[in-house]
């Protein structure tokens, strides 16, 4: 008898009761598959076509809108109700239309035209997942209960295995994506975002991938020294314009929270312990913290004990012994860390800050004493974000569309 696979499972699945609207999808083609697998099941589709172009969709489902981008929401309220538009996919929830939106749908199901609104994102889980919400992703995502809700919740026997469906061959579709929107002056956001590129972003991409190759040559003994001879903490940066940090935490950047993690480190006064800063490597090619970390740790004299690296895999940092904590605002990175039971220290708002899974207490007291893991607590955790949230495949690749969309009329 074969052995049954234990494979994630996503239990939240979308019932499609009428006719889908996209707004702005990941860049690249992945809304437009999405489209023509409701399509094959007769499901029809519209997909509003800002100057920022997105390929695949038909040309008969295309509705232009290149307006004021605050005056959108009345363009969308009269398109779902002529269309009677059931469903609207986007992707994020920091892009003014995304905004404005989901505003919409809230009024609208206030009044009786109910409208369900559904959230792609990054896997929270990496890297074989895609992160499907609907209310708000992230800081503002639909798992923020406290501690009592996930101790209700079933444990996993054993973690399940994701499986890595490989080579991503639809990448090139972000490659030309990205160019066409750098070239186009068009307002979707509120603050530099790379879902909103500019022609220097392309010299950025390429300067990150030149220094993916530089930096692990420039910095083999460093990381050796990292990672070999002592205990450790892990900072984890975020992406410099993330909504994370601007939205999601008290900081008002990666500078600011740079010093205050070097001043806390300083005053919990441990002996023989670094602090290890990791750069974010979508950010690669965009900024580099190595000056200012250095200028601070001699401001607060521990230079010797502060260090900044790119790219190491995460799974090897945090199976190392020496490995004490991390520290992060609302990174991914929180999962994997809990995953392999290092204490975290989450400093913005993340369903992970509770208490059980992450320290409750001042970033000191986390440094000298790090709050332990609850091993149950966080299975629990882990398998309700996963069951309700978490879909095993990507944007750009292998996507399980069957077992992610259910249909009313094949009910």
């Amino acid at each position: 008898m074969t052995k049954k696979k234990n494979i994630p499972i996503f239990k939240k699945k979308i019932s499609i009761e009428g006719s889908v609207i996209f707004l702005m999808g990941p860049i690249g083609t992945f809304f437009s598959r999405v489209a023509s697998f409701l399509e094959k099941n007769d499901i029809k589709t519209f997909k509003i076509s800002f100057p920022l172009y997105e390929y695949g969709f038909k040309k008969s489902s295309r509705l232009t809108y290149s307006e004021d981008i605050y005056q959108f929401k009345e363009f969308l309220e009269k398109i779902i109700i002529k269309e009677n538009i059931k469903h609207i996919f986007m992707y994020g929830n920091v892009l003014i239309p995304h905004k404005q939106a989901l505003k919409l749908c809230e009024e609208l199901n206030r009044k009786g035209h109910f409208i369900n609104s559904h959230i792609f994102e990054l896997g929270y889980l990496r890297p074989n997942f895609v992160t499907l919400e609907d209310k708000g992703v992230n800081y503002d995502s639909g798992f923020l209960f406290d501690r009592n809700f996930y101790e209700k919740q079933k444990p996993y026997g054993n973690f399940p295995v994701p499986i890595n469906h490989g080579l991503r061959i639809r990448k090139i579709w972000k490659l030309i994506t990205f160019f066409n929107h750098s070239f186009k002056n068009y307002k979707i956001v509120e603050f530099a975002h790379k879902l909103q590129p500019k022609p220097i972003y392309l010299w950025f991409q390429l300067k990150g991938f030149i220094l993916k190759f530089f930096y692990r040559i420039v910095e083999k003994n460093l990381k050796k020294k990292c990672f070999s001879k002592s205990p450790f903490f892990m900072v984890i940066l975020q992406v410099a314009t993330d909504s994370q940090i601007l939205k999601g935490s008290n900081f008002k950047d990666n500078y600011e929270f740079i010093y205050y993690v070097i001043k806390e480190f300083s005053n919990a006064e441990l002996k023989n312990t670094n602090l290890i800063f990791k750069h974010h490597p979508r950010d690669r090619g965009y900024t580099n913290y190595s000056k200012f970390i250095l200028e601070i740790s001699k401001e607060f004299n521990i230079e010797d004990k502060t260090f900044y690296i790119h790219d190491f895999p995460l799974s090897k940092i945090f199976r190392n012994r020496f490995c004490k904590g991390t520290v992060l605002i609302n990174s991914t990175v929180g999962y994997q860390s809990l995953f392999h039971s290092i204490p975290i220290k989450s400093l913005g708002i993340t369903p992970y800050n509770l208490e059980g899974l992450s320290h409750q207490n001042d970033l000191v007291s986390f440094f000298r004493n790090p709050a332990k893991v609850n091993k149950l607590l966080f299975n629990k955790f882990y398998r309700y974000i996963l069951e309700n949230s978490q879909i095993n495949g990507n944007f750009d690749g292998y996507f399980p569309f069957e077992s992610v969309f259910t249909f009313l009329n094949n009910r």
